[in-house]
């Protein structure tokens, strides 16, 4: 095996310089730049993100394959490459169990496996079943298998002790200098015995290590082959605990044909003995020759029926891709037309709470100018009351003529008529409506509104008093005759072209009848109190205001159990009122009760006084 080394090592040397010139190529790396590219306009491409984590993997970077799988897995938790990929991962952070347990769960996936037969190949080195493994290796080697496949399954062989199969496997390398391949060499050369020849390979073509790797060349050969494995891939000799609990993770080991497992015909037998006849020595060579022909034939037939299954495979593997890329496509689509009918669904929401917007400040907006209206109306109509109370107001009685008095008598006068009192000046009543105008208050409640946030209803003013009229001039009398004694004129009757103020005072100096019967006084402000209401709806027309109070406790008939319908009148118009309520903002809180059942109403109080008559509702 030495001299074998010796005729081979100067005709390589060439070779080497002209390896060491010219740059190896980068597939891999290659593949993984065009993978990058694509995540760059589109992250959250699954099919990139899948084949950029194998890609490092096979480059050696564990820890970005695994971001990358990360990635993928949290965009398609459910797809099986993700376990495929991260049992790539697995291997080549020495866990070989974890590794073959999610290959496992890839392929009952349905993931095809002849992409991932080296790595699965190599686990299986790395818990000891090398036949398992070989026939891995093989399939990644019908495949058309990279340099570090070709390694690895020498490796393989050279721990089941199959040297010169291993050696034969590695020739092509070796004889491109490859220093992955020298090293195997001499790995399995340890392996197998040969510790001389393993230092002779450390010592010229390994970089100058010399003698440093002797101590574990020579203990390479009593380890198993679970610990062969672990040593030649990542120089651990020492079997640690948590390698015997990764161990325990792998599934049951398949059942595999023998046929399958035979690599390369046996090793030549020795020669036999001089003393043995010539013809017989021809009979034992055709019957090796035989025996290595059956050999090739069943390792050609193991090969192409391992090229069969790994063809069938990755047309599998082809097909499930193609449905994942189709599914993939329909879940956009589908996503894409939920996404413009949930844009529709917005508009159109956007456009009726707009419109509904729009229609409610119409409806403030009228009710702010209907009631603004009624300021004004009342503000009128309290000036035009006023004002023609002030003008047409009776003259004051006449005050008690004084005793007569005794004078010399004298020729009798003509009684002269009694002086008429003074006509009011024309004009004059302007100012005295200004001056009334510019005294009205005219208080929330009256006016049906609510008081403003924040601040106390305002006291109901009390009304102005009507101007004093003119005193008149003191009438002069005459003398009276004694016989007969004068009759006072009975008082002429004020003229009254305008309705009596109901609120105006009595004059408590007026002559009553004494005869009349006093009858008793109701006070109204104790029949009809003071009271806080929630005025609902309003109509000319009394008749039709039970129907509007049917229409309205229809809306919220929760919120007007169990409560009675009044009315007022107001104007020309009448209230439909509900209450009474204790105080405002018990009524206001019934207010905004019913407003949320669409019921528009508003608070309001009614003065003392004021009648307000139940509403027979059937």
């Amino acid at each position: 095996m030495s001299a074998a080394l010796a005729v081979v090592a100067p005709a390589v040397a060439p070779n080497a310089v002209a390896q060491e010139i010219a740059p190896p190529p980068t597939p891999n790396a290659d593949r993984l730049a065009e993978q990058m590219r694509i995540l760059a306009t589109d992250p959250r491409n699954v099919p990139a993100l899948l084949a950029a984590g194998e890609l490092s993997a096979r480059l050696n970077d564990p820890s970005a394959a695994a971001g990358f799988f990360a990635r993928a897995q949290a965009l398609a938790p459910g797809n099986p490459r993700v376990a495929a990929g991260q049992a790539m991962v697995m291997v080549r952070s020495e866990r070989p169990g974890e590794a073959l347990r999610l290959f496992a769960l890839a392929e009952r996936g349905g993931v095809a496996m002849e992409p991932y037969a080296s790595d699965r190949g190599l686990a299986y080195d790395l818990i000891g079943a090398q036949p398992h493994a070989q026939r891995e290796h093989r399939i990644a080697m019908a495949r058309g298998a990279d340099d570090e496949t070709v390694r690895r399954f020498a490796y393989s062989l050279g721990i089941s002790g199959r040297t010169d199969e291993a050696m034969t496997i590695l020739d092509p390398l070796l004889r491109r200098s490859d220093r992955g391949a020298w090293r195997a060499r001499a790995f399995i050369l340890a392996m197998n015995g040969d510790a001389a020849g393993a230092d002779r390979i450390a010592a010229t073509m390994m970089g100058g290590v010399g003698t440093a790797l002797a101590p574990f060349f020579r203990r390479l050969p009593g380890l198993t082959a679970a610990d062969k494995a672990f040593a030649v891939h990542f120089g651990e000799l020492r079997r640690t605990p948590s390698r015997v609990a990764d161990a325990q993770v792998a599934p049951p080991l398949p059942f595999i044909a023998a046929e399958r497992v035979a690599a390369a015909p046996p090793p030549p037998r020795a020669p036999e003995v001089a003393s043995t006849p010539a013809r017989p020595e021809r009979r034992v060579s055709a019957r090796d020759r035989r025996a290595q022909e059956a050999a090739a034939a069943r390792q050609a037939a193991a090969d192409a029926e391992a090229k069969r299954l790994a063809d069938a495979r990755a047309a599998q593997e082809a097909e499930t891709q193609r449905r994942a890329e189709a599914a993939r496509l329909a879940e956009q689509q589908r996503l894409e037309m939920e996404r413009v009918a949930q844009a529709q669904r917005d508009a159109e929401a956007r456009r009726i709470a707009e419109a509904e917007r729009a229609a409610l400040a119409q409806r403030e907006a009228d009710a702010r100018a209907a009631q603004e209206r009624a300021v004004r109306e009342a503000e009128a109509r309290r000036a035009a009351e006023a004002a023609t109370a002030s003008v047409v107001a009776p003259p004051p009685a006449p005050a008690p003529a004084p005793a007569p008095v005794e004078v010399a008598r004298a020729p009798e006068p003509v009684p002269e008529a009694a002086p008429r009192p003074a006509a009011p000046r024309v004009g004059g009543e302007d100012s005295v409506i200004a001056r009334i105008m510019a005294g009205i208050t005219i208080p929330a409640s009256e006016l049906g509104v609510d008081p403003m946030p924040g601040r106390a209803p305002e006291p109901e003013p009390e009304a102005a008093p009507a101007p004093a009229p003119a005193p008149a001039p003191a009438p002069v009398v005459e003398a009276p005759k004694p016989k007969p004694e004068p009759v006072a004129k009975p008082a002429a009757k004020p003229v009254v072209t305008a309705k009596a103020d109901p609120k105006a005072k009595t004059d408590p100096k007026a002559k009553t009848d004494p005869k009349a019967k006093a009858k008793p006084k109701v006070d109204p402000a104790k029949a009809e109190p003071a009271r806080h209401w929630a005025q609902v709806a309003g109509g000319a027309d009394v008749k039709a205001l039970p129907k509007a109070w049917k229409a309205i406790v229809a809306d919220a008939p929760a919120e007007f159990r169990g409560k009675q319908a009044w009315t007022t009148p107001l104007r020309f118009t009448n209230r439909l009122l509900v209450g009474p309520f204790k105080t405002p903002a018990a009524a206001q809180d019934f207010v905004n009760a019913i407003r949320k059942k669409g019921v528009e109403a508003f608070a309001w109080s009614s003065e003392a006084g004021q009648k307000i008559e139940k509403l027979d509702v059937k």
